[in-house]
């Protein structure tokens, strides 16, 4: 087994460097483009257009060696991935299949900063317990919702789970030098979270499949449709508030103020121009940029779809419109209909 862990440590390591060279050629491409657009404020001519083509076969050139490095981000990732179930599994042991799965829950500690856990490559540590409270969300998830996560976990990538707990907690969707594409939280802090242990975890994620989705070019959330929906529902929730009595006003309030109602609240905050709200809310800048309302909707829509029945039932109560379009969104890309949304027109 000595044999494996080494093979399993050596793959990870490459997938750390691919996944670097990755963030640096995205960079550079970008960067190029950039540079050569910024040009065109004060040079537009002959010359400006030969240096164009160059621009554009550079580019093309950079795109195709991309999809080669990306093609092999996700086999290596996928080899490490089979070789640290091996890792776990004891040949002497009849319940060989029991430890195959828990391989996917539980990290190999042994091999490197780098592990997975519920399939999603994770840099950083996890404090005791935080595991099994994942899993045991994991376990009770919607079954539509698990199957993405599921589908979704090795195109996943946990950046830092060990990220400062004063700095806020993200995906962050752009590859670049020393930040790269993946997620940023600390897994201390969200094991111990009000909000409810792995709430952040499925959070941040949830961003990542939102992505993801759509091959890392936009969000599949990003549709006129869904933001028309939550604003319609939140619209609704707002009128029904003011015809209350002010007892049940305040019971309401007091209803959206606790921990367990933080999306709801954030949505509501967003959805009634911070008319109504609870403890949890974004600025009114955050609100301002376009495709950030349905971003969040669908990642705290997909947080409590993962074993956060109390979350579900509130949001799904409350933003039932918005919810029936998540709901259709998840459907659109399980498994056997993944397909239909890289083509999706926009």
């Amino acid at each position: 087994m000595d044999v494996a862990n080494a093979n399993s440590s050596q793959l990870l390591t490459i997938l750390k460097n691919l996944q670097t060279s990755i963030s640096s050629i995205e960079a550079a491409r970008t960067a190029v483009k950039m540079k050569y657009e910024e040009l065109g404020n004060g040079w537009n001519d002959k010359k400006y257009s030969e240096l164009g083509i160059i621009v554009n076969d550079c580019n093309k050139a950079l795109s195709d060696i991309l999809q080669i490095m990306i093609q092999a981000e996700k086999y290596v990732a996928l080899v490490a991935k089979i070789v640290q179930e091996y890792d776990n599994v004891s040949l002497g042991d009849q319940s060989t299949r029991a430890s195959f799965v828990q391989s996917l829950q539980t990290p190999n500690v042994n091999n490197s900063s780098y592990q997975y856990c519920l399939g999603v490559l994770t840099q950083g540590g996890t404090p005791d317990g935080y595991l099994a409270a994942i899993s045991q969300r994991h376990e009770n998830a919607e079954q539509n919702v698990k199957e993405v996560f599921d589908h979704f976990a090795g195109k996943l990538m946990i950046r830092d789970s060990e990220y400062p707990p004063d700095q806020s907690a993200h995906y962050s969707p752009a590859n670049y030098i020393g930040h790269s594409r993946g997620v940023y939280y600390n897994a201390a802090s969200d094991m111990h979270n009000p909000r409810g242990a792995g709430t952040t975890y499925f959070h941040e994620l949830a961003h990542m499949i939102d992505h993801a989705s759509c091959n890392y070019q936009n969000n599949l959330s990003n549709t006129p449709e869904f933001g028309a929906a939550l604003v319609e529902d939140g619209q609704r929730i707002l009128n029904l508030y003011n015809n209350l009595s002010p007892e049940r006003q305040n019971d309401f309030l007091i209803r959206i103020r606790q921990n367990s109602a933080h999306s709801f609240s954030d949505l509501l905050d967003a959805t009634t121009n911070g008319q109504l709200h609870g403890s949890y809310g974004h600025s009114r800048s955050y609100w301002g940029r376009s495709g950030n309302l349905q971003a969040e909707a669908f990642a705290h829509f997909f947080e409590a779809s993962m074993g956060s029945q109390g979350k579900l039932e509130l949001l799904a109560n409350f933003f039932p419109t918005a919810f029936g379009i998540f709901s259709s969104m998840i459907d659109s890309i399980r498994p056997d209909n993944h397909v239909r949304s890289l083509s999706r027109e926009r």
